[in-house]
């Protein structure tokens, strides 16, 4: 019996395992859509540009920042600019890399 429950506990979190989205390795530059999550409206400073060398854009202004990406913490942290010291999480949605801000 011990062992029937060991091995049903395995499969179990085996199959849960590769339910969880992948991991971000990295963040190509390019422009990523923000939206407001609880209304689904888009944000009125406008979208998020990143661009080379670590440096980032709000797509309403022409100010630049430094982000710091970190893919074992799965986070992105705004080092300088306009979103200068918010922490975003970063998932994967349908192979795409996406960058959740909280509110």
């Amino acid at each position: 019996m011990k062992s029937f429950l060991l091995i049903s506990l395995f499969i179990v979190s085996a199959t849960c395992s590769r339910a969880q989205d992948a991991q971000v390795n990295t963040l190509p530059s390019g422009k990523y859509e923000t939206i407001i999550k609880s209304s689904q409206n888009k944000w009125e400073k406008g979208d998020i540009v990143l661009l080379d060398n670590n440096k980032y854009r709000i797509s309403s202004t022409t100010e630049t920042g430094e982000y710091r990406f970190s893919s074992t913490a799965q986070r992105v942290f705004f080092t300088s600019g306009p979103l200068k010291g918010i922490f975003a999480k970063t998932q994967m949605n349908n192979s795409v890399p996406v960058i959740y801000i909280p509110q």
